[in-house]
């Protein structure tokens, strides 16, 4: 709009000679004519240039500064979803070290329930959205492959963790062997595994970035300098905030200075705003050889927590954050994994709980990243650098 604008403003210049669009009752050629000053028409306000030529009626175009039409206003609006085209028919996937393993016969029945709870299979859940799947074996060990609309999930008979892209996923339950066939439970295949499938959704423009901690609420302690989680938090999100801006987010900082906030401040903040997604920053801390990423997101309902730091986990009770189940885990999905490419960080997976306060009752797609362990001297070390927090926040932003 600016470029075509400088153009208007050129080309229609008050040192240009006027056009001049003449109307007669013969066509003849147009030409332009000059205003006779010492001899004007009273009438016209204009005269021929010689008496002997027919009587014209003279328009002159003046010349007139382009109109400014500003930009449209940024919709922060949240989109609506454009309709999911069916996923192309998947290849087969085998990496460097692995070996296909012989086909011993496909799984008859897409469902099953035992004791109540429905399991799918999944290779008949692959098929059914054109998707590859088999068993491999890489160093010994066997596991299953399932490739869907290029995403590639490895997973193996009662673990509940997996891999999606290499990216370590917590499921809710280690998928089973029935009748010789994987079979995973239907809450992972709804939570889960189709949601990944789907890609990033729409989320909006408006973000919350919550700083955890604050004032007296300090947080871990680094390792390295005995330095506060709540310092490196509040400089994490101040980093991201101006990321996000540039690539169109409308940005809010649940606090910009070192002060005391609730968790439910954090959550009535989050709503005040109308937020569209809402990321909470910490650091960890547990035994000193621990160290990584870990990514979480609110329990399904039915769904066990992968932590629980010692409260109550009723998995059965419906949240505030329920509702947004796949969007969140989607939302921290990405992030997760943009994370690791940005700053290399050892893996400690996409979970799920129940607990936290600050994103159980949001009603927006919400996560918490935990950006590093303090009491790992050597994450302690690096998370001390603003070169290394700067990554964090590109790390966000990049998934963004």
């Amino acid at each position: 709009m600016v470029g075509m604008g400088m153009m208007s403003c050129d080309s229609t210049s008050s040192t240009h000679v006027p056009q001049v669009y003449v109307a007669d009752s013969q066509p003849t050629p147009v030409r332009a004519v000059r205003p006779t000053l010492s001899q004007p028409d009273p009438t016209n306000h204009r005269s021929a240039s010689s008496a002997t030529q027919p009587k014209r009626v003279t328009r002159v175009a003046r010349a007139t500064s382009p109109r400014y039409i500003p930009p449209a206003s940024p919709s922060f609006e949240t989109p609506k979803e454009a309709p999911r085209r069916r996923p192309p028919v998947a290849q087969p996937v085998v990496l460097p070290g692995e070996r296909l393993m012989a086909d011993k016969g496909g799984a008859k029945s897409y469902s099953i329930k035992i004791g109540g709870i429905e399991w799918v299979s999944l290779e008949l859940w692959g098929k059914a959205h054109n998707g590859w799947f088999g068993q491999l074996q890489k160093g010994g060990n066997d596991f299953y492959r399932l490739v869907v609309s290029g995403m590639r999930f490895d997973l193996r008979p009662r673990k509940r963790l997996i891999t999606c892209q290499g990216m370590q996923i917590w499921m809710g339950f280690g998928p089973e062997m029935i009748g010789g066939n994987l079979y995973v439970h239907h809450l992972d295949i709804k939570k889960h595994l189709a949601p990944l499938a789907a890609g990033m959704p729409n989320l909006g423009r408006v973000a919350v970035i919550d700083a955890g901690h604050g004032r007296d609420n300090l947080g871990t302690r680094s390792t390295y300098n005995r330095e506060y989680e709540k310092r490196y938090t509040l400089d994490w999100a101040r980093r991201l905030k101006p990321l996000l801006e540039r690539k169109g987010w409308r940005v809010y900082l649940t606090r910009e200075a070192d002060r005391s906030m609730s968790l439910t401040d954090r959550v009535k903040f989050a709503d005040s705003v109308d937020a569209s997604i809402f990321i909470s920053l910490h650091f960890n801390a547990a035994a000193m050889q621990v160290k990584g990423l870990e990514t979480y997101c609110i329990a399904p309902v039915g769904m066990p927590s992968h932590l629980t730091r010692g409260n109550p986990d009723p998995f059965r009770t419906t949240l505030p954050n329920n509702p947004w189940d796949e969007a969140s885990f989607q939302l921290a999905a990405r992030v997760h994994n943009q994370m690791l490419v940005n700053c290399r960080m050892e893996d400690r997976g996409v979970r799920r709980v129940r607990f936290m306060t600050v994103i159980k009752g949001q009603k927006r797609p919400a996560i918490l990243v935990e950006g590093g362990y303090l009491s790992n001297p050597t994450e302690a070390r690096k998370i001390n650098t603003a070169e290394y927090r700067q990554k964090l926040a590109e790390g966000i932003a990049a998934a963004l």
